[in-house]
């Protein structure tokens, strides 16, 4: 069924102006613009009142009513955490809640770690200070003491799994999406009690990193379910440890208390584009337009079976220009199990 359609002011002018046809011109003119335009307010409000029937179209205030009833809550931003390695006198203590300043001129606070009598090393865990993506940090990097402590080096070096987990506040788009979802299930099927499109859900709605998750249900037996979560906006698109951390913490509350399931990153099948493009319209900026078109086309592609058609990366790539010749690939770039499909390289010949 179609959605409301508003009427213009200038066709609201016309039809009351033909239904006043039989008054005086110049009483008729006034009377139509004068009606028109109460009735162009009305039917306003009858068009924003459409919008707010579908938590698709409705305003933001809306959308916080539609996930109220739906108990969908949108994600907050998430602090990044983890672990890095002092080193001092043994003995030296760091006290809980010491800042730290990373090389991104983020804060990190220490939530607890002493030496032991006979060491000099300890394993100090951090976590940002502010939410977002921005405190993710690689192993290896350097957090500087803000004051420095006695006994103790002026810095920490993180651990080899990073400082990670932390991503922005869920994107209004990604929560309305949610919401719609929830609405759909609820409406149609009753209730989420372990489908594989429940554990789809359940991974997107514990970590505003997750983007979508591979499922593959009894794959380690009867009544197992393995569950790669995929993380778009991460490398690779694996999620980092923090996010496996809080998606399992989000199935243990939700998922069927009898159900086996198991969280792992998804392996990597790498696509490497390979193209020739004319020399009139070889440049940074086309060049740049047109990775992002494969990258798009690739990120769409996160299904179990999911197969990256060459002629996918044509329409990508014709988004741009079609004065080019793909040299790699020649042939569908399909998935085994696990795997989730990342843009490796673009390469220029």
């Amino acid at each position: 069924m179609p959605g409301y359609s508003r009427p213009s002011l200038s066709d609201l002018d016309a039809r009351i102006a033909a239904d006043l046809a039989a008054l005086p011109e110049a009483l008729r003119e006034a009377l139509s613009h004068t009606w028109a335009r109460a009735c162009h307010g009305l039917h306003g409000h009858l068009e924003w009142l459409d919008r707010q029937c579908n938590p698709l179209t409705c305003e933001l205030e809306r959308l916080y009513d539609w996930a109220a009833l739906y108990n969908v809550a949108r994600l907050d931003a998430t602090p990044a955490a983890g672990t890095a390695l002092a080193s001092g006198a043994p003995g030296s203590v760091i006290l809980a809640d010491t800042l730290l300043r990373g090389p991104n001129r983020q804060d990190y606070r220490v939530l607890a770690a002493q030496f032991t009598a006979n060491t000099s090393v300890a394993t100090v865990s951090v976590r940002a200070v502010e939410p977002g993506d921005d405190g993710n940090l690689p192993p290896g990097a350097q957090l500087t003491f803000i004051d420095p402590q006695p006994g103790i080096a002026g810095t920490v070096t993180v651990g080899i799994e990073g400082i990670t987990g932390g991503a922005a506040e869920e994107s209004v788009d990604d929560w309305r999406l949610r919401v719609a979802d929830e609405w759909q299930v609820m409406t149609v099927l009753g209730a989420r009690g372990g489908r594989i499109e429940d554990y789809r859900y359940w991974a997107r709605s514990a970590h505003p990193s997750v983007s979508g998750a591979l499922v593959f249900p009894h794959a380690l037996g009867p009544g197992s379910v393995v569950v790669y979560p995929i993380c778009n906006g991460a490398i690779n698109r694996q999620p980092t440890p923090g996010v496996l951390a809080a998606v399992g913490e989000y199935y243990a509350a939700v998922a069927p208390a009898t159900a086996d399931w198991r969280l792992a990153a998804p392996l990597i099948r790498p696509v490497t584009v390979r193209l020739q493009i004319d020399a009139a319209i070889d440049n940074a900026a086309n060049r740049e337009r047109i990775a992002a078109a494969i990258g798009e086309a690739i990120f769409a592609e996160q299904a179990e079976t999911s197969i990256l058609y060459v002629a996918a990366i044509d329409a990508a790539i014709a988004t741009v220009s079609s004065r080019y010749v793909r040299l790699a690939p020649m042939e569908n770039v399909a998935v085994s199990p696990g795997e989730v499909l990342v843009f490796a390289d673009l390469e220029w010949v």
